[in-house]
């Protein structure tokens, strides 16, 4: 009895720890309308890019441009419903609330880590849901998907109307390494 006890209480953990998911689509126009993407692009050792951009569901586009940018401060942009639904498309298509959450400096599992690399952070709300994946790129093990989604956000927001082309900026004096 107290074995079974012990099993049941191991699965209802299991059940209470697994990740939160939320179905993405097909999305009605109401909880479209309420969500919002968020990617915020952090510093490096070098020249990267920092900015947030926030896609609202309702076609509403927010930046905040901080250094290593053209233009810094806040604007304003306006986003196409099927521009909207593509990109919500895109990340079901992810499964992204089933990706990890972090992939940091400090959360790095793999044996593969590069230093003064730039970090990034996308973040999901969605009906009652938020799923945010904290991502340095130093850290070898982030899915290949997770960079596919930033830079889909970037380019749905027409991001480098505000950052101008960052293609060759980037870090300095990085190096690599395997963990044992």
């Amino acid at each position: 009895m107290a074995l079974i006890k012990m099993l049941a209480f191991v699965l209802l953990l299991g059940i209470l720890q697994a990740p939160r998911t939320a179905d993405i689509s097909p999305l009605p126009d109401r909880d479209l309308k309420t969500s919002t993407i968020s990617l915020s692009r952090k510093g490096c050792f070098g020249a990267c890019p920092i900015y947030t951009v926030t896609i609202h569901g309702d076609g509403r586009v927010q930046y905040s441009g901080k250094k290593y940018v053209k233009v810094a401060g806040e604007q304003q942009g306006f986003m196409p419903p099927e521009t909207i639904r593509t990109l919500f498309d895109e990340f079901e298509t992810a499964k992204f609330f089933s990706i990890a959450d972090q992939y940091s400096q400090a959360h790095c599992a793999c044996k593969r880590r590069c230093t003064d690399m730039p970090a990034a952070v996308l973040e999901l709300s969605l009906k009652g849901n938020t799923h945010r994946i904290n991502h340095y790129y130093g850290c070898g093990c982030a899915p290949r998907i997770l960079f596919d989604l930033e830079r889909t956000v970037d380019k749905a927001a027409n991001i480098e109307k505000w950052t101008g082309d960052t293609s060759q900026t980037g870090p300095l004096g990085t190096t690599c390494m395997e963990t044992p």
